[in-house]
């Protein structure tokens, strides 16, 4: 029997190794990587088109939703409802107010009287404005900001976490 050198063999089977085993660490490095890269793409607001500018009366409010393409390190929804708002036109501004209470994240509507809004879960009441009035809701309906691009309304959409006096932003 032969004698052969196992040095060459053995060479070949720890780069085999070698290169399994960070090919293994890509794949598993990879989806955390996609994770951090749209977390931190996707913190703070993001400008949303609403409805055209037309389309709001006056001093009326109007409950809004907002659509949008909604993304995650693996897969991306299009056209998803994420959440609504109420828009107020004054003159060619746009006020806009998110449409969850503060207080637990029921939805609010107008008030019985017209005259603002109410969350009919817990009785919390809002001015026009969305300045708290009464109720266990801890602060003011959360305010957004708008712009007009081309006769449409955009918003800034962002939520924030309920139950807290101040206005903490949440993903």
């Amino acid at each position: 029997m032969a004698i052969t050198d196992a040095k060459p063999r053995r060479f070949v089977l720890w780069g085999a190794l070698s290169s399994g085993a960070a090919a293994l660490c890509a794949a598993a490095a990879l989806p955390a990587l996609a994770f951090v890269v749209v977390s931190r793409g996707g913190s703070g607001g993001r400008w949303v088109r609403t409805v055209r500018l037309d389309a709001l009366a006056d001093g009326t409010p109007r409950k809004v939703k907002i659509v949008t393409d909604e993304h995650d390190a693996w897969k991306l929804e299009k056209n998803a409802e994420v959440g609504t708002v109420w828009l107020v036109r004054n003159g060619e501004g746009v006020r806009a107010l998110a449409a969850v209470c503060p207080h637990l994240g029921c939805s609010i509507g107008p008030s019985d009287d017209k005259s603002g809004f109410a969350c009919p879960c817990h009785d919390s009441f809002f001015d026009a404005f969305g300045k708290r009035r009464e109720g266990p809701s801890p602060r003011d309906m959360d305010a957004l900001e708008t712009r007009v691009v081309n006769d449409w309304v955009e918003v800034d959409f962002r939520r924030y976490r309920q139950g807290t006096p101040e206005r903490i932003e949440i993903g």
